[in-house]
């Protein structure tokens, strides 16, 4: 299927081809409502025409018959020959009546006195007509030299027996004179035509009046004329309509009317362009209106449309230049629709990322400012080796280790493991600030806890307003005398593990985290090492708080067991097991806070030295 790729073919498939299509559509509905009701009017109006027209035949036809019809009167009583005289005088003074003849037998006596043979009764009278029996084609008379037709009728005596006839010529063209000069008789093509298709007059052959010229059959050509005269035979009077192409009008149109007092048919044939023109022009007019108005939707879309996608492309392109870390100028809105909302949006939405970015490059630096302040390396002297890592949640976190040399007591270590609350920036500029005020400090105490005391006092200065503080185990490691000694600031107890007895003390001891009391007293511990090997570990909270899918945590004992099974290593590959197996047992969960890992391993001989 046909996909439209972008904004402007959707436009043009989904709305302007509807919209094209329905106009069109309505516009084929109307035309055909409107040209059927053109076709109706014109075809009444025709009929109406036609049948005026044939009521005027109709009255001049009429008239001979009414006198005629004096004569039925005659069966009833015998009438003078002063009667039938005037009767034939009646006859001879209509218009178009060119001669009357009476014709009856040679036997009877009397003798005409208007030149015409009759015969009478006894008495000199003759008896009435019978009503017209027959009319005559119109056919070219040379006697009268026109074109005649007649009226005949059948003289009968007083016993209804026939006794001859009387004939009423009338000029033929005298008796259409009238309709001939009207109007539609002239611009269409009109006829009168008897029952049989035979036409009598029509307006084609008005200038082959030829005398014995043969009338042309009316229905022998054209599929019009052929359904006009067999409707004509059945109904008297009605409209016919010639062939139809699709939204097109039919190339003619009939229409006939019969005579009542002649057995001919008036027929008019008009072209349908020319009855139909109205709606014709009707329809050149709508669609050229609808193609306008088509024209300026689509140019009128066009325009919005331009607007629309320009906007749209340049937040593409922008989004682009965005997507491979390209910053431009924000672009301008100029609209308050959902493209100008879009376009705020992504200014929004640009200058927030820069800033994230810009801050996640500010991350970067603070994380490897952060690492550096982190030991460099492992330390290894007297039978002491000392490693440590931390990893990190976020970019930067508040965990730290340091292991410290002293200057002024050489043989004597000094290993710190600090955890601030909270992780990230924050966090690690107060870790920053600890890790400072402690290394400030390793050579001007004399014991641990007043190293930590002095610490935490500088501390409550810069976190007395904030609320933040710091958890610490510092320990230090004095070869020379064979001693550990530590204090615990609110840290976790580092685990102590002697191998050759397969035993685990915990450093405790008592303390409060730094930063939140200045006159806190903290206490020294001290642990006497024999002559075994010692493995220490210092951790954050993070190691054995780590979670796993099923929301179980590490644990301490799982550290423990680690350190019993592997104490043998050294202790920068310990640790490097302690972070395999916390990672195999969180699986896909991320680290909800940092863990800092320090191991010491202090040999017997040192410790014995």
């Amino acid at each position: 299927m046909f996909h439209p790729k972008t904004l402007q073919q959707r436009t043009i498939i989904f709305i302007l081809v509807p919209v094209f299509l329905f106009l069109t559509f309505a516009g084929l509905i109307g035309f055909r409502a409107v040209r059927k009701v053109l076709l109706t009017q014109w075809g009444e109006t025709a009929v109406a025409n036609l049948e005026r027209e044939a009521h005027n035949i109709d009255m001049l036809l009429n008239r001979p018959k009414q006198i005629l019809s004096l004569l039925e009167g005659l069966n009833k009583k015998k009438s003078t020959g002063n009667i039938q005289k005037f009767i034939i005088d009646q006859l001879n003074k209509i218009e178009g009546v060119v001669d009357v003849k009476v014709d009856w037998p040679e036997n009877m006596n009397g003798r005409g006195n208007w030149g015409m043979r009759r015969r009478m009764t006894n008495n000199g009278s003759w008896y009435g007509a019978n009503e017209v029996v027959a009319i005559t084609a119109p056919a070219y008379n040379v006697e009268h030299n026109s074109k005649t037709f007649s009226l005949v009728s059948n003289l009968v005596d007083e016993t209804g027996k026939k006794t001859g006839t009387i004939e009423v010529i009338i000029d033929f063209e005298s008796l259409i004179s009238q309709t001939v000069q009207t109007r539609w008789w002239n611009i269409y093509k009109a006829y009168l035509v008897d029952l049989n298709g035979n036409i009598l007059t029509s307006t084609i052959n008005e200038q082959n009046k030829i005398a014995g010229q043969d009338a042309k059959v009316f229905g022998a050509t054209g599929i019009l004329e052929q359904k006009t005269l067999t409707a004509l035979k059945d109904k008297k009077s009605g409209t016919v309509f010639g062939p139809a192409s699709l939204g097109r009008p039919p190339e003619e149109i009939s229409g006939f009317y019969r005579l009542k007092e002649a057995p001919w048919t008036l027929v008019v044939v008009a072209p349908g362009k020319k009855v139909l023109q109205p709606i014709i022009h009707f329809r050149l007019v709508y669609f050229l209106t609808a193609a306008a108005c088509i024209g300026i939707i689509l140019l009128f879309i066009r325009l919005m449309i331009t607007q629309t996608t320009e906007a749209i492309k340049k937040v593409s392109q922008n989004a682009n230049d965005l997507a491979r870390g390209i910053f431009t100028e924000p672009l301008p809105v100029t609209s308050r629709d959902e493209v100008g909302e879009l376009t705020r949006n992504f200014n929004t939405m640009s200058s927030q990322l820069q800033k994230g970015l810009q801050l996640q490059e500010a991350m970067n630096i603070a994380r490897e400012v952060q690492l550096t302040l982190l030991p460099q390396a492992d330390y290894s002297a007297d039978g002491v080796e000392v490693s440590g890592l931390s990893v990190y949640c976020d970019e930067t976190g508040g965990d730290y280790f340091d292991f410290i040399e002293s200057d002024s007591h050489p043989g004597r270590l000094h290993v710190v493991v600090g955890d601030v609350v909270g992780h990230g920036i924050g966090a690690a500029l107060l870790m920053a600030t600890l890790r400072a005020l402690v290394r400030s400090r390793i050579d001007q105490a004399e014991r641990p806890d007043q190293l930590i005391a002095d610490v935490n006092r500088q501390l409550c200065r810069d976190t007395s307003e904030s609320g933040n503080f710091a958890s610490l185990f510092y320990l230090t490691v004095d070869a020379e005398r064979r001693e550990l000694q530590w204090v615990r600031a609110g840290h976790d107890p580092a685990i102590l593990f002697v191998p050759a007895r397969k035993k685990f003390d915990d450093l405790k001891g008592k303390g409060l985290v730094l930063g939140l009391d200045a006159d806190f007293q903290y206490q020294t511990n001290t642990y006497s090492l024999a002559g075994e090997k010692v493995v220490i570990l210092i951790s954050s909270d993070g190691a054995w708080e780590a979670e796993n899918e099923a929301r179980e945590q590490f644990g301490r004992q799982r550290l423990k067991d680690l350190v019993a099974k592997n104490h043998h290593l050294s202790p920068s590959a310990l640790l490097e097991r302690i972070t395999a197996a916390i990672d195999e047992f969180r699986g896909s969960i991320p680290l909800h806070d940092d863990i800092t890992l320090v191991a010491i391993s202090i040999d017997g001989g040192a410790a014995s030295a």
